[in-house]
């Protein structure tokens, strides 16, 4: 039988502690309870049907088929509960790719629209933005707007864009994000787009290496080019 012990081996990727997965977890504990009571019982009317100490009074076939079909029921229970969270978490994990990858096109536009980039720049800015798109969850649009987490990516690459243009861009994004009626398919550019720079086998220098002694300090990294662009 199938229970929350085995959903971790089952699901994909890492689920959140707390919300729906939480709430399957009891659900799926309360349901292997009662079905482990149903068939004590079901052993203890199969004792008596052979002579053993008496657990009902009356039709014991019957009794101990209405057992059965409890127990079957729970257990059909359990695997919808199942199913549904498996669901749940692929369409959360399809609903961050998306953002991920309609946030790199914003980002990318407001590096190809940024006037003072020259080739050098620019290709040092991409990188940045994938490293910074990569520690960037995506996965609660409600505690954490798309547009704020656009926004706090231009800000750590120290641009400047015309951000209510960057705003309108952004709530496009999300209506269509959010499956809203008459949002644009894709408001940052029709058919397929290849993100090269959002390739990780492509090389990069040592000084836009992320640093593997945790993560990166966006604010000093931003002062720090605004020093060196100022000198």
């Amino acid at each position: 039988m199938t229970d929350a012990a085995t959903l971790d081996e089952s699901l994909p990727g890492a689920a959140p502690a707390g919300g729906v997965r939480a709430r399957v977890d009891r659900q799926l504990r309360m349901l292997d309870r009662l079905a482990e009571v149903g068939l004590e019982i079901a052993v203890a009317l199969e004792a008596q049907a052979k002579g053993g100490d008496p657990v009902v009074q009356g039709d014991i076939a019957m009794a101990y088929s209405r057992v059965a079909r409890a127990v079957r029921q729970t257990i059909m229970l359990q695997s919808r509960l199942i199913e549904d969270l498996q669901a749940h978490e692929t369409s959360r994990a399809a609903g961050r790719a998306a953002a991920h990858a309609r946030a790199a096109r914003i980002v990318r536009g407001v590096i190809d629209d940024d006037r003072t980039n020259d080739a050098e720049r620019a290709e040092r800015l991409a990188a940045e933005a994938a490293e910074r798109l990569r520690e960037e969850d995506f996965g609660d649009l409600l505690s954490r707007p798309f547009a704020d987490a656009v926004a706090d990516i231009c800000r750590d690459l120290g641009l400047s864009p015309d951000w209510l243009a960057l705003a309108e861009r952004c709530a496009a994004a999300e209506a269509a994000l959010a499956g809203e009626p008459g949002a644009a398919e894709d408001p940052d550019g029709a058919g397929a787009f290849e993100i090269r720079w959002l390739n990780e086998d492509e090389p990069q220098s040592d000084d836009e290496t992320p640093s593997q002694s945790g993560p990166v300090d966006w604010r000093k990294r931003r002062l720090g080019r605004h020093a060196r662009d100022s000198s």
